[in-house]
């Protein structure tokens, strides 16, 4: 199944003028074995003792209460045993090599944002590069983002931390509120980023609690033509996509239900529309 990338939205990643939006989906097609959110949470609510509150992560996760089953499991799993299970999960080594984020490198987006807490983005782009490429990695407490920003250096943002620091990671409810009263600077400047660049998602669901109030809020008080983008497989029904895309004024573009193995073929497909078109207009 191929996607027909519509003409404007290469056009704004041919000029750099996207932000993109990499969720667990691109992960978990580099490397199979990363669970979803869910699948996240049912494998570290193991570590709980009774099995009652095992039994309640399975009813919060089936009525999509994420951040609550998130709670439940960070106040009863001991810190040091679910740091250590988090190191296992997303500490991979050696980091598996994916030409999606090849294709991904290749459209030389200024700016990445992740709620991933894998290395993946990073360790690929300096393989693919052959070192020559420099990110800067900004998580939810660092300074320099905007600095950055400013700069002619490539940025990748990840808002939920990183498995370096499985310590700081965002996870529950209770670290979600944490990293917005210490870190306004950092969300607000995310916010800009959507409010002034279209946003492809990548891998992702448009389910994060931070990137919905964003994007609602984006979309309630900053009316735009130009909508967001993204990636996703098709909806159980018409009427869900259209109240998503009213909501979060997103564009989906869709592939076939269960299909998630053709998105690196897809991501190549919108790299190469990319390629060609700064090719055809002289774009460096």
């Amino acid at each position: 199944m191929t996607i027909a990338w519509p003409e404007s939205l290469l056009r704004e990643i041919a000029e750099r003028r996207v932000v993109f939006f990499v969720g667990s989906g691109l992960s978990k097609a580099a490397h199979h074995p990363f669970p979803t959110w869910a699948e996240l949470l049912l494998e570290l609510a193991k570590g709980l003792h009774k099995r009652k509150d095992q039994t309640l992560i399975a009813t919060l996760l089936k009525q999509g209460r994420m951040l609550d089953a998130a709670q439940v499991i960070t106040d009863g799993v001991p810190k040091a045993d679910l740091n250590t299970k988090m190191r296992q999960i997303f500490q991979v080594r050696p980091t598996p090599h994916h030409d999606l984020y090849k294709h991904l490198l290749n459209m030389d987006p200024k700016t990445i944002v992740t709620t991933n807490y894998d290395e993946f983005l990073e360790k690929n782009f300096e393989h693919f590069s052959a070192g020559q490429e420099a990110h800067s990695i900004s998580r939810h407490n660092s300074k320099n983002l905007l600095t950055d920003l400013r700069s002619p250096i490539r940025s990748i943002v990840k808002i939920h931390g990183c498995i370096t620091d499985p310590s700081d990671l965002v996870l529950d409810r209770a670290s979600f509120f944490k990293a917005k009263e210490n870190n306004p600077g950092i969300f607000q400047t995310v916010s800009a980023l959507m409010m002034v660049n279209t946003v492809v998602f990548l891998g992702y669901s448009v389910g994060d609690p931070d990137i919905q109030l964003i994007l609602e809020n984006t979309n309630m008080h900053t009316k735009s033509s130009h909508p967001h983008y993204a990636l996703m497989q098709k909806f159980e029904h018409i009427s869900i996509r259209n109240s998503l895309t009213e909501t979060y004024n997103i564009s989906y573009l869709e592939y076939a239900t269960g299909g998630h193995g053709q998105v690196p073929d897809l991501i190549a497909d919108l790299a190469k529309g990319v390629g060609d078109l700064r090719g055809a207009r002289g774009i460096v």
